[in-house]
């Protein structure tokens, strides 16, 4: 049965939360996948070579999980008999878009920490409650529910960056891997009009590294008790959204050159501009 969260997995995508996460959980892995709806990324998994215990809220779900999955359970996270029941020990444990729903995400964080193998992985993603757009809309006194996205009428929990690092550090993790699906200003499900809101005011939240972070998608293992090795992992960590940051910069400043070659404005300045560095080096004495 089609899921309103059902979705095309493609592993090279380079800005989606799905294709994130899969990379980052790898192949021939022991998978815990928590709200795994009709297992459009279960099937992904399966056809990488793991091995997926499903956990899913709706029965309906059922039949589909059970047709690529390796155990289905059906039940609510928010008990916490359901994960305590689980044995064994998992090489990953992925939670795609689901501690958002629930009562108590920390405590379920908390649990699944404890069902990891040794070196293994949590692999999460989560929606940032702290794009501009939710900014934007706020400012004109709308907070407006939706069958999915950012408000998601099911959310029970939001998070920003700040709360994500509160979340896992809370559950006994460090992170040492961040991505994020990046969604510019104006082009979310918000649909808030450019013209209603001052570009001052746009350049101010713009300041925010991750104004235009859709979605956090990380990876994130057990403290192993030593500072200096956490500390790394932390660097490590922010070099990486530097670096990330960098690439998205150089992508769209080739893009704005592209638009003004595209324009022939260089053309027609192509002579005022030649005038400009002979005086130039006539001044500087060149």
């Amino acid at each position: 049965m089609a899921s309103k969260y059902s979705c095309v997995v493609d592993v090279s995508a380079p800005n989606t939360s799905h294709s994130i996460a899969v990379r980052m959980l790898g192949a021939n892995q022991r998978v815990l996948e928590l709200g795994a709806a009709a297992g459009d990324v279960t099937r992904v998994l399966v056809e990488r070579g793991c091995d997926v215990t499903a956990v899913e809220y709706d029965p309906d779900n059922r039949a589909d999980l059970e047709a690529v999955a390796q155990q289905v359970i059906i039940g609510d996270l928010n008990d916490p008999d359901l994960l305590d029941s689980l044995t064994g020990q998992f090489d990953a444990v992925l939670a795609g878009d689901v501690l958002e729903h629930l009562i108590d995400p920390d405590a379920v964080l908390r649990r699944v920490a404890r069902l990891l193998a040794p070196g293994g992985q949590v692999v999460i993603s989560l929606p940032n409650i702290a794009h501009i757009d939710v900014r934007l809309s706020l400012l004109q006194g709308r907070f407006d529910y939706r069958p999915t996205g950012l408000l998601d009428r099911t959310h029970l929990r939001f998070f920003t960056r700040k709360t994500v690092d509160e979340l896992v550090d809370g559950a006994g993790l460090t992170i040492i891997e961040m991505r994020k699906v990046r969604v510019p200003a104006f082009y979310t499900e918000f649909q808030v009009d450019r013209n209603s809101v001052p570009q001052s005011l746009v350049e101010e939240i713009l300041k925010d590294p991750d104004a235009e972070t859709y979605q956090f998608v990380f990876t994130a293992v057990r403290k192993n008790g030593d500072l200096s090795t956490q500390q790394l992992a932390q660097r490590y960590t922010e070099l990486l959204e530097n670096y990330d940051r960098l690439i998205e910069q150089h992508a769209l400043a080739q893009h704005k050159l592209a638009l003004l070659e595209a324009s022939g404005i260089l053309r027609y300045t192509a002579k005022p501009r030649r005038v400009y560095h002979r005086l130039r080096d006539a001044v500087s004495g060149k």
